[in-house]
């Protein structure tokens, strides 16, 4: 039943993670994608440290990304005031 559980979470956490990527976009807030970036780093955290191959170790990239995006999209949005 626990098993069950965290799978839920853990697919729930990428699907909130996919809308926010996609809405921060669509209306260029920073604070969606680095919601976006947050939500999808516990998934991508275990797969991270449960794979051996390089593949699964590159995962975390894609929230690393969204991060680095949302702050370069906050420091983008500070220097136009």
């Amino acid at each position: 039943m626990s098993f069950f559980l965290v799978g839920i979470v853990l697919w729930s956490l990428v699907i909130a993670s996919i809308v926010l990527v996609i809405v921060g976009l669509w209306k260029k807030s920073w604070k969606a994608i680095a919601w976006s970036g947050i939500a999808l780093l516990p998934p991508m955290l275990l797969i991270f440290m449960g794979g051996e191959g390089i593949w699964f170790r590159l995962c975390i990239l894609l929230p690393l990304v969204l991060l680095i995006a949302a702050f370069l999209m906050k420091q983008q949005k500070i220097q136009s005031l």
